[in-house]
């Protein structure tokens, strides 16, 4: 082959359509893929993902461990913090598909959430008992 235009040595039509359907010459017209051998690749991008996805998408089994665990401390440490726990966890489960890094972060408030009523609620059981103890131990006192 010589000169510009033209099919490309060892080009093969994958469509079987013609090489120059507008007749022969011209600009753009020389049937060179502009895309490489292998065609454009899906959705029109070129490896960077979909458009305004950023890191992986986060996990809907941490916001159903987060809540799962907001509503155990609720019920069984009378936690107030918990109450936010369980709204931030299930605001998470609902936007781990649409809204990914705003998921993320109300999973890790919702998980912060539980270890700070989980603290407060263990440091209430110790007082209630230190405070049992010591009414008990000066009622035998008398």
């Amino acid at each position: 082959m010589s000169g510009y235009g033209g099919q490309p040595p060892g080009w093969n039509d994958p469509y079987g359509q013609p090489q120059n359907p507008y007749g022969q010459g011209g600009a753009g017209q020389s049937g060179w893929d502009p895309y490489g051998q292998y065609g454009q690749p899906p959705g029109g991008s070129y490896g960077y993902g979909p458009p305004g996805v950023h890191g992986p998408p986060a996990s809907q089994g941490s916001a159903i461990g987060a809540l799962i665990a907001n509503i155990i401390v609720t019920l069984f440490c009378c936690g107030v913090f918990g109450i936010a726990g369980i709204v931030t966890s299930a605001m998470a489960m609902s936007k781990v598909h649409t809204d990914p890094n705003s998921a993320r972060k109300l999973i890790t408030w919702s998980w912060v959430i539980f270890g700070v009523s989980l603290v407060v609620g263990l440091i209430i059981m110790v007082v209630y008992v230190a405070v049992l103890y010591e009414a008990g131990s000066s009622n035998s006192d008398i």
